[in-house]
């Protein structure tokens, strides 16, 4: 699996990467279909409507790529570790989403034994 982590107007450091490494590989440690992973992280300078000072919101977003589907899960938030964590829970939900789903569809599937004649 490769684990790809890039930062646009930010230097990602060893504790970001780090956080990030050690909480996708809690979340994917049973699901072993993960092709790759797209981590971006962001500062983004805005006009806050409230206060009309210019705020920084970090924004983090995910790219995971599984056989046939892709998922895809974008945060922000003041800190760029809460932005992580509410990414991470998204794409947490959307993986057992997909677990669920897939889980369905092959509990539909039965066994038949089936005699024939012999010949």
């Amino acid at each position: 699996m490769q684990i790809t982590i890039r930062g646009h107007h930010l230097s990602i450091t060893p504790a970001i990467e780090e956080n990030i490494r050690i909480k996708f590989a809690q979340m994917t440690k049973h699901l072993d279909q993960v092709n790759s992973m797209q981590i971006k992280l962001a500062k983004d300078h805005q006009v806050d409507k409230r206060s009309k000072k210019g705020s920084e919101n970090h924004v983090a977003e995910a790219i995971i790529r599984l056989p046939g589907v892709e998922l895809f899960a974008q945060a922000t938030a003041d800190d760029m570790y809460k932005s992580i964590h509410k990414m991470m829970e998204k794409i947490k939900r959307q993986l057992q989403r997909h677990r669920q789903i897939n889980g369905e569809v092959q509990s539909n599937f039965q066994v038949m034994e089936i005699e024939l004649p012999a010949v």
